[in-house]
């Protein structure tokens, strides 16, 4: 092949001169090509780039030897970039040769190993007497690292973000669930103590119970507190054993039988036979309480929470279902998600912030429980749990 000797012109571009490299020892180039920290090329300026030189760093660069890429042999380079960025590096470097300016880009490529690298390349066209661009001299150099280094700092940075939006949100969560029992206690309290001489024993039942029911939701909102700052400091730790769905599902439903039956609804559970899978007891208590609570909170008076057991192929699945208010399709898409901006009072005008029902995601996840969701509005909701037989 003919060497062809290139010179600087006054506008920084490469030019065709003379036919032959002159004043350069023979060993140097050979010594720079070896300690280079990536590919350099000359490459003919037609479709597949093909490469007419290529440095010993292809083979750390793209896993192909020189002679594999030389002239095309065994695939172009072309090839070598991934299929998705070629349009992106030819319009790149089509764009650069027509203005006559240094390309400068970042692209993947596909190794020979199947591994997608991320590279950075650099270079310019070589023109002959006639201005037409005839080659390009480049170089080649992996920035994987670098890459991976820059997404894992804009993750970092997302994640923070999110964090701090989470924070704002669970405060905010907090304070809303908080504002309606503590008011309650402290206006019922302060009304019975200054009229208490005028009540009758009813009425101070009535007063009592009123005050029960709202320390009892401040104290359900603590243990889910709680439980929330355990999850998010990595602290919940799996300990399995062989727990009844049918013990486990009768002993939630007799917790909470004393306010479904103030609020005048039912407590059914429907099974077949009793079912063993081995879980931890304590996470799943938590999802069907969550579950149970917020079926009562939402069921209208005089119907009917039910809980259906029943073994499916691949676990048990188990359903808690109620008559009441219902969720809309909009709000079902993020019902399990902090961000949600769902505000439901209760049928008793209870407060709901939901997040008994991120609890029961979050539980589930760790458990390997599949939750899904059916509800209508005015109709109730289903809420389904396949669990699996082992986690």
């Amino acid at each position: 092949m003919e060497n062809i000797e290139t010179s600087a012109s006054p506008n920084g571009l490469f030019e065709t001169n003379r036919p032959k490299l002159t004043g350069i020892n023979p060993e140097l180039l050979p010594n720079l090509m070896h300690n280079l920290p990536g590919m350099a090329y000359r490459c003919k300026n037609d479709s597949k780039w093909t490469m007419i030189f290529i440095s010993e760093g292809s083979v750390d660069l793209t896993g192909y030897s020189a002679g594999e890429l030389l002239q095309n042999s065994l695939l172009s380079y072309d090839e070598v970039v991934l299929e998705e960025d070629r349009e992106y590096v030819r319009q790149t470097k089509n764009s650069a040769v027509a203005k006559r300016v240094q390309f400068q880009l970042e692209y993947r490529i596909k190794h020979k190993n199947g591994e997608i690298h991320w590279v950075w390349e650099k270079g310019n066209a070589v023109y002959d007497k006639h201005h037409n661009p005839v080659y390009l001299d480049g170089f080649i150099t992996d920035v994987t690292t670098r890459r991976k280094a820059e997404e894992d700092l804009k993750r970092a940075a997302q994640d923070l973000e999110e964090l701090n939006a989470t924070k704002d949100r669970f405060f905010s969560l907090l304070a809303h669930d908080l504002q309606n029992p503590v008011y309650a206690i402290i206006s019922l309290s302060e009304f019975v103590a200054e009229n208490f001489s005028n009540f009758g024993r009813a009425e101070v039942e009535d007063a009592l119970l009123q005050i029960h029911n709202a320390s009892r939701g401040i104290y359900t909102l603590l243990e889910n507190l709680l439980d929330w700052a355990r999850l998010q400091s990595g602290q919940i730790t799996i300990q399995k054993e062989f727990v009844s769905l049918v013990k486990t599902t009768n002993y939630v439903l007799d917790h909470y039988r004393k306010a479904a039956i103030q609020k005048g609804i039912a407590l059914e559970l429907v099974y077949e036979n009793d079912m063993l899978v081995e879980s931890d007891l304590r996470l799943l208590s938590s999802i069907l309480r969550n579950l149970v609570s917020n079926a009562i909170k939402y069921s209208y008076p005089k119907s009917t929470v039910i809980v259906h057991l029943h073994r499916t192929e691949s676990g048990v699945e188990l359903c808690v279902e109620d008559r009441g208010l219902g969720i809309s399709r909009r709000h079902l898409q993020k019902l399990f998600k902090i961000d949600n901006d769902l505000r439901q009072y209760g049928t008793a005008n209870e407060a709901g912030s939901g997040l008994g029902l991120i609890l029961v995601d979050n539980y589930a996840r760790l458990l390997g429980i599949k939750v899904s969701v059916e509800s209508r509005l005015n109709h109730g909701s289903k809420f389904r749990l396949l669990i699996p037989p082992r986690i």
